[in-house]
């Protein structure tokens, strides 16, 4: 096809060009498409990459890509959507938040209810689908306060999209099927798996690369289980407490297994087609060893596998490639999204086998540590959010789980848990502190995509692979929430920077100096407070002595000693995304007061209690929580304990709140 005919079927539209009723454009979703499915974390992905974007564009002019749609022309001039029809309902229901469809182009063929909801979004009842999308997009808009009418702008005039035409005469249903049949369209990390076994001069280095891929790839198990039990001896020992050595080690070591099978001096030449190198790997036997443990396979990974090849590149670049004179494979330019894979791995491993041998070696211990040092959501207990930090146990007759730095009572087979039981991690557990700062990290950046922290922690524990204690890597967790905390919410440092620079934060205040007065101030900003600021301090509260917490509560009866134990006792960090001022924005009464924004009025609470409490009285809220018998910030449990609440509580409560805020966690419980 020459470059003129590629210009009539490819075309650039900007967000206002896509729905500019001048361009007459129509476009159909036809019923092969599966419904609208997009739902929280896709559409808060979505705009926090055009807030950033838009944030990135003021230093330099550049239109913002956000995808591809490709569409067929049908003979009375309408486009039938064959890919990006999510993309383009949800750009749909955002131009309706905000007030700029001045006609509506996208329609569903053959879908009533759809097609319906589409033609007015303005209804009260709406397909649980599009009322909770549009709920989102309200959610994080608002977010954006100020900067919100520069966004949209940038949204409108910046942000781009590219349609794609096929040719006449496609066989669409088979084209459709084609790009959503796994094992024909195949995703990124399965091309890039490809490429880099392709980069591999024999049979059996692409076999032996296969097998840990694919034993990495699988996140919702332990990677020790991808692997057969030969393979497994040679790569962790008999005991599997360690990766024995880099890729060709493991190869000479795994050779008289295969020598009869493959000849290195003379191997076989793989074919070039994608496809057949993906479904040429030798399949693993079915292990003899089976789990004894009632928990295997209720793990839940923080991340998918195509982000985690991101963080294991930036460890790769920084340990193994990095280039002082050149910024190329500086691992502050790979970035996290996983729409970038492919593009991040260009030019990196391209006729360097060595290099290829590496990474997968780098893969494989980063996904061992993964799994011993990073937590998991497990469904264990069904009352409420819980997670995992175990390592899995080689036993006598199979395998088992037990927390990843000892306990006072292991999981395993012999100790097992009931569904009640707080004990497996108890205040004596020594995982405990650990689990509770992973979590912290995690419900504050819930999208794959921002897991800043993940990278420094892979970072940490790979460079300390050889040596990790509990003490060790406490210490490290708390001085990285120290320098995402002083480093980037307070001196606006670029998050990848303050996690190369190995410079301590050592940051304390002066008290009653100007800066102090600055800073206890600084979170008076209502709903825009990042939502880390309130995990921090949630988890300075629940590590504060007994003896601290009951200088801040009010002892009125509602929270009784009994009561803040177990509160205390049971807190776990879960996703609460929404910003509660305890005396309201709009009270119910009409008493409002100037103070509602200072962060002594505010909480983090999860979406569904935030909309149940709403603009009741602080007494009222109270009385709806007390019978729920836990909470889901500790800041509420204080806040909720005294009987008045008005503006001198609340600066009072600001003060001292910041004050602990504002301090190391090293010296929190001090």
């Amino acid at each position: 096809m020459s470059n003129a005919k590629e210009k009539e079927y490819v075309k650039t539209l900007t967000i206002s060009d896509l729905f500019n009723d001048e361009n007459k454009c129509k476009y159909i979703i036809p019923i092969y498409q599966r419904n609208y499915a997009w739902g929280n974390d896709e559409i808060s992905s979505l705009l926090q990459d055009i807030k950033n974007a838009c944030g990135k564009n003021k230093k330099q002019d550049k239109n913002y890509y956000i995808g591809s749609l490709v569409v067929y022309r049908r003979e009375n001039g309408d486009f039938e959507v064959i890919d990006g029809q999510q993309r383009l309902t949800t750009l749909t229901l955002i131009m309706h938040h905000l007030g700029k469809l001045s006609f509506r182009n996208v329609f569903f063929e053959h879908r009533d209810e759809s097609e319906q909801a589409l033609s007015n979004l303005n209804s009260e009842k709406l397909p649980s689908n599009f009322s909770q999308a549009l709920k989102t997009i309200k959610k994080v808009i608002d977010e954006w306060g100020n900067n919100k009418d520069e966004i949209v702008k940038f949204l409108l005039d910046k942000v781009e999209i590219i349609r794609t035409e096929v040719p006449e005469g496609t066989d669409l249903n088979h084209y459709f099927e084609i790009m959503n049949t796994r094992g024909e369209q195949l995703e990124k990390h399965e091309i890039l798996k490809a490429r880099l076994m392709k980069e591999l001069p024999t049979a059996i280095e692409q076999s032996l690369f296969a097998k840990i891929w694919d034993a990495c790839s699988d996140m919702s198990r332990y990677v020790v289980i991808g692997f057969d039990s030969e393979l497994r001896k040679v790569i962790l020992g008999g005991d599997w407490r360690k990766v024995r050595g880099f890729f060709k080690t493991i190869l000479n070591e795994n050779s008289e297994n295969s020598e009869n099978s493959e000849n290195p001096e003379n191997p076989e030449e793989p074919e070039n087609s994608i496809v057949k190198l993906i479904n040429a790997e030798v399949k693993i036997e079915k292990n003899e060893e089976q789990s004894q443990d009632k928990y295997d396979g209720e793990f839940t990974s923080v991340i998918d596998f195509p982000n985690f090849l991101m963080h294991v590149l930036r460890i790769y670049l920084e340990m193994f490639d990095k280039c002082k004179y050149s910024t190329k494979n500086d691992p502050s330019n790979v970035s996290l999204d996983e729409k970038l894979l492919l593009k991040s791995f260009e030019g990196k491993f391209e006729g360097k086998p060595k290099k290829v041998r590496i990474f997968i070696y780098t893969l494989l211990v980063c996904r061992y540590l993964f799994d011993l040092y990073v937590i998991k959501s497990n469904m264990i207990r069904t009352d409420y959010e819980n997670w995992s930090l175990w390592k899995i146990v080689k036993g006598k007759s199979g395998y088992y789980y037990k927390n990843s730095f000892g306990s006072y009572k292991d999981v395993s087979v012999d100790n097992s848990l009931d569904k009640n039981d707080d004990e497996a991690l108890n205040d004596a557990d020594p995982t405990k502190k650990a689990v509770m700062l992973l979590s912290m990290f995690h419900v504050s950046n819930p999208s794959r995509i921002y897991k800043n922290w993940l990278y420094a922690v892979l970072r940490w524990l790979f460079d300390n692979r050889d040596d990790i204690e509990q003490s060790d890597y406490i210490n490290f967790l708390e001085k990285l929430c120290d320098k995402f905390y002083f480093g980037n919410n307070c001196q606006g440092k670029d998050i990848t920077e303050i996690i190369l620079d190995e410079v301590e934060v050592e940051f304390e205040f002066n008290l009653g100096s100007k800066e102090s007065s600055e800073y206890k101030k600084y979170w008076d900003r209502g709903v825009n407070v990042p939502n880390f600021v309130f995990n921090r301090l949630d988890y300075q509260l629940w590590k504060l002595p007994g003896e601290k917490v009951k200088d801040f509560l009010k002892n009125d009866g509602w929270l009784t000693e009994n009561t803040k134990n177990a509160i205390w006792k049971k807190f776990r960090f879960t996703f609460r995304s929404s910003v509660e001022h305890h005396y309201p924005q709009h009270p119910i009464d009409g008493q409002r007061i100037e103070d509602v924004d200072m962060f002594g009025n505010l909480y983090l609470l999860s979406q569904s209690k935030n909309s149940r409490l709403n603009n009741l009285t602080p007494i009222a809220k109270r009385d709806i929580i007390k019978p729920w018998n836990n909470c889901d910030s500790l800041k509420q449990v204080i806040m909720m304990s005294h009987d008045k609440w008005g503006e001198d509580e609340i600066k009072v409560h600001g003060e001292k709140m910041l004050t602990i805020l504002n301090q190391p966690l090293s010296k929190t419980d001090s």
